[in-house]
């Protein structure tokens, strides 16, 4: 009988202990902060400076209020650009989950750049929100209806997301305001019992914290301005035990992530094909691509005499030489949506439909090989004028079935194509006289109203039982040619420019 209450009363000791242990808080809150010493103001110095020092306390809190929910978000808006264009619903969830943590969030959510929303956490404004609301960052003020029946004021801030220079959709942060609505009432109700003794040293007071607890803010907005401008270096350097030096901390984590993707994405790119180095990345758990069968269009090019040229060359001159014309080379791919597969020695391997779907990607192949014999006829003519060798080219093209997938071992491996219509361009191409461009019988056929051929012999290839009937691409038909000049041209352009560059550099 005596044991019982006492089981009970340790219960409830135990459960009290529980619960003053989750209300005591692990670091200083700003919000406790900013308590504090408005509380301090209002003693000290506040009650006695009258209406327009109260009317200047007011705007100054409603400034810090809207200055801390701008900068929240536009901090949202910068960390959920990317995921809204890639879709990743889990990304958007986490970050709102993350934010909703902080007690003075009542509600965070993101919207794409039609309005809808795509994940969302609290409250959220009470009418539906329009594309027109996320036209710029901007705030607005409601009431919401608490449980006890009361209403308490909220301002919502919207920013709008952006990666880029791309509008990838919005965020809204909604804040309380009923802290600083108190903080009002109170600072009118002490005006009657201030003292005018207290009005300078609290306007000298109100003047340093103001300036002290604003200036953190302001670095964080000048930091995040800096990140916009590309300078994904700057550093917050400043200690803190509240919100905002956790909110510097993820900033610092944040910037140094980017700094170091930046670095990785530019090095990687150089290395292979930009969009085989967008999926790996995009993907770093799991960094082997799938292989899959696939119909798409190989080329390869080769410039003829390469070794006879090279022997007369300095190795700077060949490295030079090389550079030079893989650079045209993969400009050229790229504005037919190919993608640079590798370099072998003078020899460049391009591919079409691969990666990207592309269901005219044999047309584009071939168009690819006429301009890059144009161009290599253009750059002759100044090579010529210069006293320098020429540079010819033979092209092989062929399209069929192909296996795209990585090709290696684990500790080393590319992504490529292998198969048999491989093979075949590769050998088209060894067939292939200076500045012609070989293709099959059965692509002429599929091409014949697009471009102008001369019908060829047939090649005994080593490894096929049969002779292939080959024909010789000369050029596009009229139609396609406006396109290609305007490429050939923006080529052109391009090399004069560098050119230029160049010339100014050295002067």
């Amino acid at each position: 009988m005596i044991a019982k209450p006492t089981a009970i009363m340790r219960h409830i000791k135990d459960g009290l202990h529980k619960s003053v242990s989750r209300l005591v808080p692990r670091h200083v809150p700003i919000a406790l902060k900013l308590a504090l010493t408005m509380t301090l103001l209002l003693i000290l110095g506040m009650t006695s400076l009258g209406l327009f020092i109260s009317d200047s306390q007011n705007r100054l809190i409603r400034t810090q209020l809207h200055d801390f929910g701008n900068t929240m978000a536009l901090q949202l808006a910068k960390l959920a650009s990317e995921p809204i264009l890639s879709e990743n619903n889990l990304n958007l969830r986490m970050l709102t989950t993350n934010l909703s943590q902080d007690e003075k969030v009542l509600g965070a959510g993101i919207y794409a750049h039609n309005g809808e929303l795509l994940s969302a956490t609290g409250i959220q404004p009470k009418r539906t929100l329009s594309p027109s609301d996320f036209s710029g960052a901007t705030s607005q003020a409601w009431y919401r209806d608490k449980a006890d029946g009361s209403s308490e004021r909220v301002i919502s801030f919207i920013a709008p997301a952006n990666y880029q220079g791309v509008r990838a959709g919005s965020v809204v942060v909604t804040l309380s305001a009923s802290q600083m609505d108190r903080a009002a009432a109170g600072a009118r109700n002490a005006i009657i019992y201030a003292t005018l003794a207290m009005t300078i040293l609290a306007s000298l007071l109100a003047y340093w914290l103001s300036r002290r607890l604003s200036l953190p803010i302001h670095h964080l907005m000048e930091a995040t301005r800096a990140i916009g401008r590309g300078d994904l270096a700057t550093r917050i350097d400043q200690q803190r035990n509240d919100e905002i030096g956790f909110l510097f901390e993820g900033f610092n984590n944040m910037a140094a992530g980017l700094l170091k993707k930046s670095q990785v994405e530019q090095v990687f790119s150089r290395y292979v094909s930009k969009n085989v180095a967008d999926k790996v990345l995009a993907n770093l758990d799991e960094v082997r691509l799938v292989d899959r069968p696939i119909e798409a269009t190989v080329l390869f090019a080769d410039i003829t005499g390469f070794t006879a040229m090279s022997e007369k060359l300095q190795p700077s001159q060949v490295s030079e030489l090389l550079n030079e014309y893989f650079s045209y080379i993969s400009n050229a791919c790229s504005m037919y949506g190919g993608v640079v597969d590798k370099f072998i020695g003078d020899c460049a391997m391009l591919v079409f439909g691969v990666l990207e779907e592309d269901t005219d990607h044999t047309f584009n192949a071939v168009s690819c090989a006429v301009l890059i014999q144009k161009l290599a006829a253009q750059l002759n003519e100044q090579r010529r004028a210069n006293g320098r060798p020429e540079v010819h080219f033979r092209i092989g093209i062929n399209s069929g079935a192909m296996l795209a997938g990585n090709l290696g071992s684990d500790e080393r491996m590319e992504y490529t194509v292998v198969g048999d219509a491989v093979n075949l361009a590769s050998r088209l191409c060894c067939e292939a006289q200076p500045n012609e461009i070989i293709i099959r019988k059965q692509l002429f056929t599929m091409l014949q109203p697009r471009i102008i051929a001369q019908a060829g012999q047939n090649l005994p290839i080593r490894g096929k039982s049969a002779p292939v009937r080959i024909y010789s691409v000369q050029d596009l038909q009229q139609n396609n040619q406006p396109l290609l000049q305007a490429n050939l041209q923006k080529i052109l352009n391009s090399q004069t420019s560098r050119q230029g560059q160049r010339t100014v550099d050295h002067a």
